[in-house]
């Protein structure tokens, strides 16, 4: 199976063989090629940096390497789950990545539910956009930040992805697809992932990776130890518990739960936050 390879010299776009060695190369994925005898081949891939992965069956699958920026949408349809926020945000926050949350069909009369629903992700510094894909309202605002570095649209199938790519990308002409009458979830429409060249030409400008939705999304092979990093109102908190690879579940003398108790850290995040760590130590187990 051949990979596409964007050459930065004349932008061209080349199909070319996988390595030799079998690896499978991601969206991201910084290589070096060659072509021998009319053949085109990958020889090398950089060393991968701010991954993102989502689950497969028995096992996870790269869905992106040396990341720039998350671009998390959500919407009032299908049902926001905040478990989901929380597991992006920790995989992009533990990584170095930065983080931009898309609200997208604003123009819905229900938004005002997901608007109270993310307020406090703005008060944790997050950037959160409100917009409408299908009308265009503030989509310049974010096509202005995406026009710059590898930017990868995560979200539940049914919030719209394919929709805002085709408004941020003129051309792109991805599907796009409706809600489930009978389920009221999202109907899978992206099977691949697709990357699309934004602002000035890569790899000065942005590029756009659009993903398969996801009902759910893995955290693997993560030290649980650090999966508070990824919760930002415990980062200065845990320095305060009495053992450094404090879990903040039962350990005595514990600075989150002391937050906790007089409301400087949500109930609601810290039980998710209490979720993900059993997942997690579930997975390893």
């Amino acid at each position: 199976m051949k990979a596409t390879v964007l050459a930065h010299d004349g932008l061209e776009r080349i199909r070319c063989r996988p390595p030799r060695d079998r690896t499978t190369p991601a969206v991201g994925d910084r290589v070096q090629f060659s072509v021998i005898r009319g053949e085109r081949r990958i020889e090398s891939i950089t060393e991968r940096q701010r991954c993102l992965w989502r689950p497969k069956e028995h096992g996870r699958l790269l869905m992106a390497a040396n990341v720039d920026r998350v671009v998390l949408v959500v919407a009032p349809e299908p049902r926001l789950k905040l478990v989901m926020v929380d597991r992006v945000l920790v995989a992009a926050d533990t990584h170095d990545i930065d983080v931009s949350i898309v609200m997208n069909k604003c123009d819905l009369a229900s938004v005002a539910g997901v608007e109270e629903a993310l307020k406090p992700y703005q008060d944790l510094g997050y950037r959160v956009y409100g917009l409408s894909a299908l009308t265009g309202v503030g989509v310049d605002a974010l096509h202005d930040e995406l026009s710059r570095g590898l930017n990868v649209v995560i979200g539940q199938s049914g919030v719209g992805k394919s929709t805002l790519l085709n408004a941020l990308v003129p051309g792109a002409n991805l599907k796009s697809g409706e809600l489930s009458r009978a389920t009221g979830k999202g109907c899978h429409v992206t099977t691949v992932s697709t990357c699309h060249v934004m602002g000035e030409d890569w790899p000065h400008g942005g590029m756009v990776v659009d993903t398969p939705g996801v009902r759910t999304f893995g955290l693997y092979r993560m030290n649980l130890v650090d999966l508070s990093m990824g919760f930002r109102e415990m980062l200065d908190l845990r320095l305060g518990c009495k053992f450094r690879d404090c879990l903040h579940e039962s350990e005595p003398d514990c600075e989150v739960r002391r937050a906790l108790e007089d409301g400087r850290v949500s109930p609601g995040r810290y039980q998710r936050y209490l979720n993900i760590v059993e997942s997690v130590r579930s997975d390893e187990g």
